[in-house]
């Protein structure tokens, strides 16, 4: 029964909607876009911005084009030299600041050891190319090699 009723509305609603008749007469295209645009602006921030920002750049392009070129003046300027040498300070200093004693600061001469040899050899080859280096010492002999009978004799 509750469908019959149902169906009763929906043929009352299709029979309804069948009878409206559009009002052409009162819709404007253009206007309904227009109202559409007028409605979508967010505000005045963004143009704003890019008003300023534009300026802004055109200011600084106009101040790169305009600028005057730096001009460079060298000049040279003789400076008198003193005779007086400064005295160095007083032997009088307090015990905190002393360097410490060279000898403490040596560990063994540059000559000697493997970065002194290092060193001698880096000048060498800078001043002399790949001449500068020394021959290698001789390489020891061989051991001699024991023989099959040998090992089989070892046993």
């Amino acid at each position: 029964m509750s469908e019959r009723s149902e169906d009763q509305e929906l043929m009352a609603l299709a029979t309804a909607l069948r009878e409206l008749q559009p009002q052409s007469d009162t819709l404007d295209r253009a206007v309904l876009m227009y109202r559409a645009g007028r409605a979508s602006v967010r505000g005045w921030v963004w143009p704003l911005a890019t008003a300023v920002a534009t300026t802004l750049a055109l200011v600084l392009g106009v101040f790169l084009t305009v600028r005057p070129s730096t001009l460079v003046v060298e000049q040279i300027v003789y400076m008198p030299v003193r005779a007086d040498v400064p005295q160095p300070p007083s032997e009088k200093q307090p015990d905190s600041i002393l360097p410490p004693a060279p000898e403490a600061l040596v560990m063994e001469p540059l000559d000697s050891g493997p970065r002194g040899r290092d060193l001698q050899m880096e000048e060498s080859v800078l001043r002399w190319g790949l001449k500068g280096i020394p021959p290698p010492p001789p390489a020891p002999p061989l051991p001699q090699t024991p023989t099959v009978e040998q090992l089989l004799q070892s046993f």
